[in-house]
C-alpha cells in the first residue's frame, strides 16, 4: 500500500499583528494541529509532515512552504491537508474557495481547519455551506484592512523620527540603547566627510574613487564586514573597490545631514512583493530626526555640482542622437539606445558591463580600469563600430556552420524516428502482456467461481499474474518517460541560424536570440559568447 502524508501546514506574517514572538505563534499552531491529529485514531499510521511559511503574506500564494506542499498534492503524495484556520492557508477567499471546493476534491484531498470546524469529508459530492465562503470573504477584508494599518502605523512611527531599517546606513550606527535609532560612526563618519569635502575639491566621482583606493579605505560592504554584519550581498566573493557609483549614491542620500527618507517605493498589491519606484515628489521626508554628519550647505553644494554635470552630459547626449552607427555596406540613424550590442559589452577581466559613451562614434570603456587601474582589466576604448563588426562576422561564421549542422540534425531525427518506432513496439508488447494477465485472472476468477480451484490456488495465481503487471507498467512507465525526455533544442537554434551567413545589417533582435555577452580583453581581443554555448574569439582590426 503506497504510504501518504497527512499534512500540517503553518504560517505565519506580518498582517497578523502578532510578530512579537512569532517562533511561540508557529509553536502553538504545531500544538494545535498535533493534539487534533492525536485525537483521531482515523490518522494512526500517516506520515505527518510540516510545510511552514514564517513571515509570508496569505493574500498570495507565493510562499514556498505552499510551494512545496502544492507539488506534493499535484504529485499524489498527500492525502490530507490539516490547518488551524482558513486564514493560516490564504487570506485570498477566492483562490482558496477555489482550492477548498474544485481542486483539493478532485485530487480526492480531505482538507482540514480545526478552528473553522470545517471538514470536506463532510462535504462529498456538495459544495461547502454560506458560512465558509463568508468567512474567507472576512479574511480577505481583515487583511485588506490590516495591511494599511500596519503601513500608516509604520509611516506614522518614521514620522516620529524612528529609524525601521534593518542595518544603519554606512556613517551611522544602531544605538545601544534603542533599536530603531541611529548614532555616529565616528570611523565611517570620517570616510563619509572626506568624500564629500574630496567632490567638492574636484568634481569628479571617479577622482574621488581612485583616491580611497590608493589610501586602501576599506569599501562600505569591507566595512560592514569587518564590524560583523551578517548581511549576504549579491556578489560577496567579488574583490571590493570604490568606484563612482559607490560615492554617487552617499553624495545623494539625505541620512547625511540628518533626515529620514523613506516611501521611496510602494508595494503593487496587498501581499505581494512586486513593488514599483515612486517619483522624487511623491517620497516622504523627515527632517532633524538624527545627527548630521556633513553639513546642509556641504550637502546641497556637492549636488549642485553633480546636476550641472549632469544636465551637462544629457545635452550632449541629446545633440548625439542622430549620429550614426556601424551597419555594412551603409549608415544608418539611430537613437542612443538602438545599439545592437548595448548591455552586452564586458570587460574580459573584471566581467562588469563596461560603460558606453554615446557620442559621434560611440566606443566602450572599463570603468574600473579608469577608476582604479585594476589589473586584468581592458585598458583601451573600443569603438561601438567595431565591435559590432566583430559580432556580425561570428554570426555569419556559425551560420556556416549550421549548414553542417543541419545535415548532422537530418541524421539525428532518422535516427530518433527509428527509436520511436522500437519504443512504440515495445510499448505495445507490455500492453499485450498486461492485457494477458487481466484476462488471466478473470479466467482465474471464472473458474474459482465454477469450483474448478480452489481459493488458496486462486490467490496465489492471481498474485503472481499482479506481481508480473507491476513489471511491465513499470517498464511501460519508463518508456514514457524516455518519449518525453528527448531533446529538441538543435531544431530552434538552426532555424535562428538559417540564411544568416549572408547577413548585412545587424539588428538588436538578431543579436539577443544568438547573443549571450560579448567580452573584450586588452590586446585587441574579442569573445563572442553564444547562447547556444559556443564562442567565437576574434582580433579587432587596428
Amino acid at each position: 500500500m503506497l504510504f501518504m502524508i497527512l499534512a500540517l501546514y503553518l504560517r505565519l506574517s506580518k498582517e497578523d499583528g502578532d510578530m512579537v514572538d512569532e517562533s511561540n505563534s508557529i509553536t502553538n499552531q504545531r500544538l494545535i494541529l498535533r493534539k487534533f491529529v492525536e485525537q483521531k485514531p482515523e490518522f494512526a499510521g500517516f506520515e505527518i509532515k510540516e510545510y511552514i511559511d514564517d513571515g509570508f503574506s496569505g493574500k498570495n500564494f507565493e510562499r514556498p512552504g505552499v510551494q512545496e506542499l502544492l507539488e506534493d498534492v499535484k504529485s499524489g503524495k498527500v492525502s490530507i491537508i490539516i490547518v488551524k484556520d482558513f486564514s493560516r492557508f490564504g487570506r485570498n477567499h477566492i483562490e482558496v474557495g477555489n482550492y477548498i471546493e474544485k481542486i483539493f476534491p478532485l485530487l480526492d484531498v480531505r482538507f482540514i481547519a480545526v478552528n473553522n470546524s470545517f471538514d470536506s469529508k463532510d462535504y462529498k459530492g456538495t459544495t461547502p455551506d454560506m458560512d465558509v465562503a463568508f468567512e474567507n470573504l472576512m479574511y480577505d477584508y481583515f487583511s485588506e484592512e490590516n495591511s494599511v494599518k500596519i503601513k500608516n502605523d509604520l509611516m506614522g512611527r518614521r514620522k516620529r523620527g524612528k529609524y525601521l531599517a534593518t542595518f544603519a546606513a554606512f556613517g551611522y550606527k544602531k544605538s545601544p540603547t534603542d533599536h530603531n535609532r541611529i548614532v555616529i560612526d565616528e570611523e565611517a563618519a570620517a570616510i563619509v566627510r572626506m568624500i564629500f569635502e574630496k567632490y567638492a575639491e574636484c568634481g569628479i566621482k571617479a577622482e574621488v574613487a581612485r583616491y580611497l583606493n590608493q589610501k586602501d579605505i576599506p569599501t562600505p560592504q569591507i566595512y560592514a564586514v569587518k564590524s560583523g554584519s551578517t548581511y549576504q550581498w549579491k556578489y560577496q566573493g567579488e574583490k571590493k573597490v570604490w568606484n563612482g557609483s559607490i560615492i554617487g549614491r552617499i553624495l545623494k542620500n539625505e541620512i547625511y545631514v540628518g533626515n529620514t527618507v523613506f516611501h521611496k517605493k510602494e508595494t503593487i498589491e496587498v501581499g505581494s512583493r512586486r513593488t514599483k519606484c515612486l517619483s522624487k515628489d511623491e517620497w516622504e521626508v523627515c527632517e532633524g530626526t538624527h545627527e548630521p554628519i556633513i553639513s546642509k550647505e556641504l550637502f546641497e553644494y556637492v549636488n549642485s555640482m553633480d546636476a550641472r554635470t549632469s544636465s551637462i552630459k544629457k545635452l550632449a547626449d541629446r545633440e548625439n542622437l542622430d549620429k550614426t552607427v556601424y551597419c555594412e555596406g551603409e549608415k544608418r540613424k539611430r537613437g542612443s539606445a538602438d545599439s545592437p550590442v548595448k548591455g552586452l559589452v564586458k570587460c574580459g577581466g573584471c566581467r562588469h558591463n563596461m560603460q558606453r559613451r554615446s557620442r559621434l562614434n560611440a566606443s566602450y570603456y572599463c570603468r574600473y580600469y579608469y577608476e582604479t587601474k585594476q589589473e586584468g582589466c581592458c585598458p583601451e576604448n573600443v569603438k561601438e563600430t567595431e565591435l559590432i563588426a566583430v559580432v556580425l562576422s561570428a554570426i555569419r561564421n556559425q551560420a556556416m556552420l549550421a549548414g553542417e549542422m543541419g545535415r548532422l540534425q537530418d541524421l539525428y531525427n532518422n535516427q530518433f524516428q527509428e527509436r520511436v518506432k522500437a519504443d512504440q513496439e515495445q510499448k505495445e508488447q507490455f500492453q499485450e502482456q498486461i492485457q494477458k494477465l487481466t484476462d488471466s485472472n478473470f479466467s482465474l476468477y471464472e473458474s474459482y467461481a465454477k469450483g474448478e480451484i480452489d481459493a488458496d490456488c486462486f490467490l496465489q495465481k492471481k498474485e503472481n499474474n499482479n506481481k508480473q503487471i507491476e513489471i511491465y507498467e513499470a517498464e511501460l512507465r519508463a518508456c514514457h518517460s524516455k518519449e518525453t525526455a528527448v531533446p529538441d533544442e538543435k531544431s530552434d537554434l538552426l532555424n535562428l541560424l538559417k540564411g544568416k551567413e549572408n547577413l548585412t545589417d545587424l539588428t538588436k533582435e538578431v543579436v539577443r536570440q544568438l547573443v549571450d555577452a560579448v567580452y573584450v580583453y586588452g590586446g585587441n581581443r574579442v569573445e563572442v559568447v553564444f547562447k547556444f554555448q559556443d564562442k567565437s574569439v576574434e582580433t579587432l582590426k587596428n
